[in-house]
C-alpha cells in the first residue's frame, strides 16, 4: 500500500459540496413560475393487468382541479423510450408493472393535485405475473409486448467452437449474472414545464440528453422539435 502526504496529491474541493450537505442547494424541482399548477401521477398498484376503464368525471370536478389527462388526450405517440419508444406516457390497455403511470392530475395545490388522484376509478382485471426471466422465456408465457417478451438478442462466434472444445483438456462451464447498477442522484426528477403564447414549451428538468428528450416531448405532442426550447441539463 502507497500513502500520499498532502504535499504530493492535489487536494481538490468539490465546488457544489458545501450547498448539497447543508441543504441549499437549489434543485430544479425548487423552481417555482407563476401560476403554477401542481402535477401528480396515477400509477398502477397491479404488476400486470388489463385496463377495462378510467373514470375521471369526479376528480374534475374536484376543488382546484384545473385538469385530468390519460391515454385519450397524448396528441402524437403515446409512448417514450430512447432505442425504443414502448414505454406508454399512460397506459391504454395493459398496465406491464407496479408504477405504471395511467393518469395525471394538474391542480392549483399539491394537496388537491393528491387528493383528486383518489377520485380517478380504474376498473382492472389482473392478469399472470411473469416474476422472472425465465418465466418469461416459457413457452406459452404471457406476452408483455405484441412483438414478444425478448427486447433485443446478440450473440458473437468466431472460428469452429466445436472443434475447439474437441482440443481441450478442461472445459468449464458457468452462467454469469450481473446487477442493475444504477446511480443514486441527490436530485429527484423534475422540473419545470412553462407553455409560451407563441405555443414554445420551455423546460427546466434534470437530465443527461437534452437533445434526445425534446425529440420524444415533440413526438408525444405532436409539435415541432424546435417548438420544445431551453432543456436545462444537468447531473447531480
Amino acid at each position: 500500500m502507497m500513502l500520499l502526504s498532502r504535499a504530493s496529491s492535489k487536494w481538490k474541493v468539490r465546488p457544489d459540496g458545501k450547498e448539497k450537505v447543508t441543504g441549499r442547494l437549489r434543485y430544479l424541482t425548487d423552481m417555482k413560475g407563476a401560476n403554477m399548477l401542481y402535477g401528480r401521477v396515477l400509477r398502477s398498484s397491479y404488476p400486470h393487468a388489463r385496463i377495462h376503464s378510467i373514470d375521471i368525471s369526479v376528480a374534475l370536478r374536484h376543488p382546484g382541479v384545473k385538469a385530468v389527462l390519460t391515454h385519450r388526450d397524448i396528441p402524437g405517440l403515446n409512448g417514450f423510450g430512447i432505442s425504443q419508444p414502448d414505454q406508454p406516457v399512460f397506459c391504454d390497455e395493459l398496465v406491464r408493472f407496479e408504477g405504471d403511470a395511467v393518469a395525471a392530475v394538474a391542480a392549483e395545490t399539491k394537496e388537491a393535485a393528491e387528493e383528486a388522484l383518489q377520485l380517478i376509478q380504474v376498473e382492472y382485471e389482473e392478469l399472470e405475473v411473469l416474476s422472472s426471466p425465465e418465466a418469461a422465456l416459457d413457452e406459452g408465457a404471457p406476452l408483455i409486448h405484441p412483438e414478444g417478451n425478448i427486447l433485443h438478442e446478440t450473440d458473437y462466434s468466431r472460428g469452429d467452437v466445436e472443434r475447439a472444445f474437441q482440443n481441450c483438456t478442461y472445459i468449464v462451464e458457468e452462467t454469469y449474472e450481473t446487477p442493475r447498477q444504477m446511480h443514486t442522484y441527490l436530485e429527484t426528477e423534475g422540473g419545470l414545464f412553462v407553455p409560451k403564447a407563441n405555443g414554445k414549451l420551455i423546460v427546466y428538468a434534470p437530465t443527461q440528453h437534452g437533445y434526445k428528450d425534446r425529440m420524444q416531448l415533440a413526438r408525444i405532442l405532436a409539435i415541432p422539435a424546435q417548438s420544445v426550447d431551453r432543456l436545462e441539463e444537468r447531473m447531480n
